[in-house]
């Protein structure tokens, strides 16, 4: 049994018998090739181990797209310290080299930005690395640019939010990051969907900047960064392993992983040379292993989402938990929707419509168990609006739709309906149907 687990799945066994004569005039060469056959056993670790070295380098330089002719450490380095930015949005203070913002401007959004003294080329600079000190995860962090060809308009890419530890981002997966940049800065406002945008602002400090050229170590920062970084909950129906990253991601651990372990299963069974039976366990033990190494990172971004949740509701009691609503504006409208209902008859219909389709669909959350439904569902259906008598349209946040009042009229696009106006703000319309238009 040893014996057939030391032999070899791929390398033949050479020998063969031959007449004593033969052998007599061999056996004087058997030490030498014994002693050759042991030199070069010898030699199979050290070059298993280079082997795997140059394969697992150069599975991370392909995942984090580092060019090959790059040095390894940046020849060009452009740092900012916190204070060389100027608030345009919100407010901060100068704390040393830092600068610490302590509040919020309008839509709760705060903004920080720098123009440098000449333009600068973007493909000269692709790397952008940052520091935060307490950054929350209450707030979503943006890379803000404008280029000399489009002075007017304002670039925004998504970053993955700063640790403890500096976070690198590779400006050039974007297609806009390209030309001449005249001005950078960051944006940070409530993480969307999520959190309140009254209660999400905690203070924070902007450490630095920095803006490298081309290197493996910038490189290789960013794929660390994306496949470490913080990721907040994201609006699928399962939130694991996927691509769910707000920013423009790199290739996921579990195909770097995937590809590694079976090339290297592959390099040790050839120069090893092992048996199948070596084969098999091997393989078993590396599927095992890398399924377990991606569980923890999952384990570990479940964890971190729930940071989030912990600061939000842990603490409070179910009362003060409910009303904590992501959607604020939203639970406002569908209660005043509610307050109308409450004076038209039980059986009334309620039409939603938006002009974000993530506002329509929370809407009719909101709004049940009322009987509620998108407008796209009687949309130039006059025929069903009639069956749906009485009903109500709640207009939120569109002004796609024009109402006449002297006629009594909605329209929207070719769609008219007559109607009766209800109630009116400056984001919501309660109208009362009473059918299709002409």
């Amino acid at each position: 049994m040893l014996q057939r687990f030391l032999s070899s799945p791929i390398l033949l066994d050479g020998r063969m018998s031959g007449a004593p004569d033969a052998s007599r005039s061999t056996s004087a060469a058997r030490p030498r090739k014994a002693e050759s056959h042991i030199a070069l056993r010898r030699l199979r670790v050290p070059a298993l181990i280079v082997l795997l070295s140059v394969l697992w380098m150069g599975l991370l330089g392909w995942a984090s797209q580092a060019p090959l002719n790059a040095p390894f450490q940046p020849a060009e380095r452009m740092r900012s310290a916190g204070n060389d930015f100027h608030v345009v949005l919100g407010a901060a203070v100068e704390n040393g080299k830092r600068l610490s913002i302590n509040a919020v401007g309008t839509d709760h959004m705060a903004l920080q930005s720098l123009a440098p003294a000449a333009p600068l080329d973007a493909a000269s600079f692709p790397v952008l690395r940052y520091r935060w000190q307490d950054f929350p995860r209450t707030l979503e962090l943006s890379f803000v640019f404008r280029r000399a060809d489009e002075p007017d308009d304002v670039h925004t890419v998504t970053l993955p939010p700063a640790g403890a530890y500096p976070a690198y981002f590779d400006l050039s997966s974007t297609k806009d990051w390209r030309g001449q940049i005249i001005e950078a800065g960051f944006a940070e406002f409530p993480t969307a969907q999520l959190v309140p945008a009254d209660i999400a602002f905690r203070p924070f400090s902007l450490i630095e900047a920095e803006l490298w050229s081309p290197s493996w170590r910038g490189s290789l920062g960013a794929l660390g960064t994306d496949w470490s970084a913080y990721r907040p909950w994201a609006l699928m129906s399962v939130s694991a392993l996927g691509p769910d990253a707000p920013w423009p991601h790199k290739p996921t651990p579990v195909l770097v992983l995937s590809i590694g372990l079976a090339a290297s299963l592959a390099i040790a069974a050839a120069l090893l040379a092992r048996s199948w039976t070596w084969l098999g366990l091997t393989l078993c033990t590396a599927i095992a292993g890398g399924w377990l190494a991606l569980d923890l990172r999952w384990l570990g971004e479940f964890a971190d989402r729930h940071v989030l949740t912990r600061e939000l509701y842990a603490g409070k009691p179910w009362r003060e938990r409910a009303s904590i609503e992501p959607d604020t504006a939203l639970v406002a409208a569908s209660a005043r929707v509610r307050d109308v209902l409450a004076r038209v008859p039980p059986s009334t219909h309620v039409v939603v419509a938006a002009s974000a389709a993530y506002d329509v669909l929370r809407l009719v959350y909101h709004l049940l168990p009322a009987n509620v439904a998108p407008m796209t569902t009687i949309a130039g259906n006059g025929e069903r609006l009639r069956a749906m008598q009485p009903a109500l349209l709640v207009v939120y946040d569109d002004p796609d739709w024009t109402f006449d009042a002297a006629a009594k009229r909605i329209t929207y696009a070719d769609d008219g309906y007559a109607a009766d106006l209800l109630f009116e703000d400056a984001t919501l319309r309660i109208f009362r149907l009473r059918g299709a238009s002409p």
